[in-house]
């Protein structure tokens, strides 16, 4: 369960203190256990979104709150994953959230900011609040690698709701696929070594998309990737906890895509106060450019953020989080945001 307070102290669109909250219930169920399915599971997600979206007062383009959206309640995953050859090969099909599976980073920052889930640049991803049926084959060769490629319903480019929805519109109209594919690697922390990881990604939508001219085009496509890295270690009983950093790049295509390029840059230090040694600080930048030849906006949207997290016992922390967003929406006539959040979460 999360509850969050936002306040815009200056710009924006209007300055409101505004609420909103997400409860999220996810489960799962060991086919194994339950019927002898070996490597096999049953995974369900539902979530209810309530009050009020506060980028409708800031009019930012990027969400600096990363479950911002309107008012809704549904069941959001509900899929079948089974595992082959020693759990190396995996198939996972069903009504699926693709962030879940790809372009989220392994770690690097505390922030409450959008980006930091999936670059924006991936604007026809099938992803929170609209999950939908999809299929993905994934290939582990070791604990280190990974190789994962995904087809989902392209129904929400068409500005079809799935998240509500079943897999009607994965077999009928409107017409598209989201096609994703990502490599990526881990290493673990070591007796000399620092832990970390890196992916990179591509991605393709076969809808039909239209230009800030009225032209029609056939697909677009784009590619990301980032990296996250441990700069120290503390070791065990010494002081100084952990400092670690995550840099993301996504890019569209400048013809179609709201968004044609993105730089996301985070820090995060953890456990630095002895007494206090599971709260994290964490600094955020997540900047994107728009696309003026698709006709959204004119020159980049930029979020930097100042964040903390008071972890006060296992599933209760307090996040207060501080935002300066620059040119809004990529529109002139709204004023630089400044942005102050407090975000409860609670896990069970």
């Amino acid at each position: 369960m999360t509850f969050e307070a936002n306040r815009v102290l200056a710009g924006g669109l209007r300055q409101h203190t505004t609420a909103h909250s997400l409860v999220d219930l996810n489960m799962s169920f060991d086919l194994e256990r339950i019927a002898g399915w070996k490597d096999a599971h049953v995974g369900v997600e539902a979530y209810v979104v309530g009050g009020h979206n506060p980028s409708e007062d800031v009019g930012d383009f990027q969400s600096f709150s990363d479950f911002s959206c309107d008012e809704l309640a549904q069941v959001a995953q509900v899929f079948y994953e089974q595992w082959f050859g020693e759990r190396s090969w995996r198939i996972k099909l069903g009504k699926l959230d693709a962030n879940s599976d790809f372009a989220a980073p392994g770690g690097g920052t505390e922030s409450i900011h959008s980006g930091t889930y999936y670059s924006p640049t991936i604007f026809t991803m099938v992803v929170y609040p609209n999950p939908a049926t999809g299929i993905v084959a994934g290939w582990a060769p070791d604990e280190n690698w990974s190789l994962n490629v995904g087809m989902y319903d392209g129904a929400t480019m068409a500005g079809v709701e799935t998240g509500g929805l079943g897999p009607a519109t994965f077999f009928g109209e409107p017409e598209g696929f989201f096609y994703i594919g990502e490599v990526g690697r881990r290493w673990t922390a070591g007796a000399h070594e620092l832990a970390g990881g890196a992916s990179v990604g591509a991605w393709t939508h076969t809808a039909d998309f239209s230009d800030a001219f009225g032209a029609t085009k056939q697909g677009t496509s784009g590619f990301y990737g980032s990296i996250d890295q441990e700069f120290s270690r503390a070791a065990e009983g010494e002081s100084g906890g952990t400092t670690s950093g995550l840099l993301q790049l996504g890019l569209a295509d400048e013809e179609v895509a709201p968004v044609d390029s993105h730089l996301g840059l985070g820090f995060r230090w953890a456990g630095f106060w002895n007494a206090r040694p599971d709260d994290a600080f964490g600094l955020y930048l997540s900047s994107v450019h728009f696309s003026r030849d698709a006709g959204f906006g004119t020159g980049s949207e930029t979020a930097y953020e100042l964040c903390y997290r008071f972890q006060f016992c296992e599933g209760f922390a307090l996040r207060p989080d501080l935002q300066f967003i620059t040119n809004p929406g990529g529109d002139p006539a709204v004023d630089d945001a400044l942005v102050f959040s407090l975000r409860c979460d609670l896990s069970f």
